[in-house]
């Protein structure tokens, strides 16, 4: 059956001996990361900065994003800097593009994850060159579907593991600063207004002055009216008042 030709080729229960590729001394895969915030006075001038120093060092910007939101411009800037100089960019960033706002810088080690990964990745590829070898030599249908099933779970892993190695040297070989570079944009407003302006200005508001009044007039209609019909009607009353005196004399 599978399972005794799988005992029969298994490797031996003898503790195997760690391959010489991967027995790194702690200390040796470390991921820097870090975060910067800076506040300028000339933000191109600035950003030609960083230009200058990520091609000076063979880095490169994974992200770049200009922002403009109201007094305020800035770039957001994500950059892959090589390890090794990734603190003495760090120190060069802080001194000379103006303003630190805040800062923070991170390093984690992943020497032990990175060795247990490739032994994990060897033991893998051990077994699959045993299963394809069973597989060989497999005479039944049920024995052969049984064995490619476990091929395929073990290239799976094999593909995962590959794929974890491959991530870790990346974030290893570069390391990712996240840079904010902001300029505050001011306003110079001059309110003092020249003699012609303030005369047109004076023109504008006398106009709209008596257009205003006359709206008001046409609003209090009923009361004109009535001040009309009174002064109109004075002067009839006042002469028969006079008559009337006359007689009495």
């Amino acid at each position: 059956m599978i399972e005794d030709e799988m005992e029969m080729e298994a490797p031996r229960t003898a503790e195997p001996q760690e391959p010489p590729q991967f027995t790194l001394e702690k200390g040796t895969k470390i991921i820097k990361n870090g975060y910067m915030n800076f506040e300028v006075t000339k933000l191109e001038q600035a950003k030609s900065k960083v230009d200058t120093l990520l091609n000076n060092i063979d880095g490169y910007y994974e992200n770049e994003q200009y922002n403009s939101y109201g007094n305020r411009i800035s770039y957001s800037l994500q950059l892959r800097i090589p390890n090794a100089q990734f603190d003495s960019i760090i120190y060069v960033i802080e001194y000379n593009v103006g303003e630190m706002k805040s800062k923070n810088i991170t390093a984690k080690d992943v020497t032990e994850e990175y060795v247990d990964l490739n032994i994990r990745l060897e033991n893998n590829l051990a077994y699959l060159t045993q299963y394809k070898e069973i597989l060989r030599q497999a005479k039944s249908v049920k024995d052969i579907l049984e064995v490619q099933e476990k091929i395929r779970k073990i290239e799976e892993e094999i593909n995962s593991r590959k794929g974890r190695l491959k991530y870790l040297d990346d974030k290893v070989k570069y390391s990712t600063l996240n840079l904010e570079l902001t300029e505050l944009i001011t306003n110079t407003i001059s309110y003092r207004q020249s003699f012609g302006r303030r005369l047109v200005n004076a023109f504008n508001n006398g106009v709209q002055g008596f257009l205003s009044f006359i709206v008001g007039l046409v609003n209090l209609w009923p009361f004109v009216i009535i001040v009309l019909l009174l002064f109109l009607g004075r002067r009839p009353i006042v002469n028969r008042l006079r008559r009337r005196r006359s007689k009495a004399e």
